[in-house]
């Protein structure tokens, strides 16, 4: 067994909504098994068998779930700056897109891997082809991932085959990862404007039958409301999803811009998650998400980078901060969303949004070690006057990758200061260089 000291416990554990208070010269016991095996202050603590090893750390938290992204975009970093979704999609993404191969998309992956990996992010959402690749990739890095390959259906995009086979090769992907612990796979639609009715109706049927979640983009860009509204007989696309079955399961939606209260009234009715991605919405153009309304209408909510092309970043702390900000701007209130829900929201708020509640996003008994420490000795984290101080407030304004000493999978150390302990980054780095440069001609 594994015993880790530490200055101050950051649990995340606590009801649905609630954030619980850091604990002083805390300490966690973790299994062979990788999961926790006891938590809380040292005082506390059972006595130390003579198996176990101790180690000392500054801040112990859980390490950060990326809750929609496409990862393996790395491959596309910097492409089309400046353009709006639209154009970007079409004149930039979709034409290189068509050019992947699986080999692309697993060394796009690796690369995206370590970067999360070295960010504090020990799990990730991701929606992208060659849903093998991205999963073998995840695994190499010992990264948790829920994998859900995206059907798009545009005459500009030729890169997939026939949605009836995508559907198919989905439900064996999950088939073909039942017994691993890191990979989970679920199903995705790119948007309600870019798939067919026929489509949308099959995935919503396939997914319920196989027990998948669904991950689909909705209300990212003002003009997706006209679009979907003539090809769904006038229902705002919410209510036209929910119409096909699609939010019948358990369902994630990504960015959430515009939607309107009757539109957070269909998802907070069928529970429908929304995945906040202030960053990539605010690089585009797209607008704000009304983050504050939906959490008073009860949403799972949490945040997520995007794409790395869509947004370079692939770090959840320069996501959070721009989160709470955002939200004080379309508010105009400095209390509106505090760094407490904002961490929320990429710990336990996204386990619930993953339906991984049970055991990810919380140090307590039973979960999984998904942990990341700060150094105690990181600059931007002081001066600390203890009448003042609000750990939590802390983390959230002035953390940074800067900051993380070590990051663990299931009990597993896969980051040591700053360097990832699974894969080769330099190799990483030059096979993604060789195949972005292909891409791009």
């Amino acid at each position: 067994m594994e015993r880790y000291l530490c200055d101050v416990l950051v649990t995340m554990d606590g009801p649905a909504g609630d954030v619980p208070v850091p604990i002083p010269d805390g300490m966690v016991d973790v299994g062979d098994d990788g999961r926790i095996v006891w938590c809380g202050p040292a005082a506390d603590a059972p006595e130390a068998g003579a198996d176990v090893t101790t180690h000392t750390t500054g801040i112990l938290m859980p390490s950060l779930i990326n809750a929609h992204c496409h990862t393996p975009m790395v491959l596309l970093r910097g492409a089309g700056e400046g353009l709006p979704v639209d154009r970007w999609l079409h004149e930039v993404m979709w034409p290189r897109e068509s050019k992947l191969t699986p080999g692309d998309v697993r060394a796009g992956m690796l690369l995206g891997a370590a970067e999360m990996l070295a960010n504090g992010i020990g799990a990730s959402v991701e929606m992208y082809f060659a849903g093998q690749a991205m999963a073998e990739a995840a695994e190499q890095a010992g990264m948790r991932c829920l994998v859900t390959p995206g059907v798009i259906e545009d005459p500009d995009f030729t890169l997939t085959g026939p949605w009836p086979d995508q559907i198919d090769e989905m439900v064996a992907l999950r088939d073909r990862w039942a017994a691993s612990d890191l990979i989970d796979v679920g199903m995705a639609a790119h948007a309600a404007y870019s798939v067919s009715r026929e489509c949308l109706t099959a995935i919503a049927e396939r997914a319920a039958d196989a027990g998948m979640p669904v991950h689909i983009h909705l209300a990212e860009q003002q003009w997706e409301d006209a679009a979907v509204r003539e090809r769904s007989g006038g229902l705002a696309a919410p209510e036209y999803l929910e119409s096909l079955g699609l939010f019948d399961g358990d369902a994630i939606a990504a960015h959430g811009v515009w939607l309107t209260p009757d539109d957070i009234e269909v998802l907070a009715r069928t529970d429908t998650a929304v995945v906040h991605c202030p960053c990539s919405n605010a690089k585009h153009a797209s607008g704000v998400a009304p983050v504050t309304e939906m959490q008073t209408a009860g949403l799972r909510l949490a945040i997520g980078t995007d794409g790395p092309a869509s947004h370079h970043r692939l770090d959840l702390f320069e996501e959070m901060r721009t989160a709470i900000r955002t939200a004080r701007i379309r508010s105009g209130d400095a209390q509106t969303f505090g760094p407490a829900e904002a961490l929320r929201m990429t710990t336990a708020g996204a386990a619930e949004v993953i339906g991984r509640a049970d055991e990810l996003g919380r140090l307590a008994p039973g979960c999984w070690a998904d942990m990341m420490a700060l150094s105690p000795s990181e600059p931007a984290l002081h001066p600390v006057v203890a009448s003042e101080d609000d750990l939590l407030s802390r983390i959230v304004w002035s953390g940074s990758p800067g900051a993380i000493s070590a990051v663990w999978v299931a009990g597993r150390k896969v980051v040591d200061h700053g360097r990832v302990l699974t894969l080769d980054v330099a190799e990483a780095i030059d096979e993604a260089q060789t195949r972005a440069r292909r891409l791009a001609e």
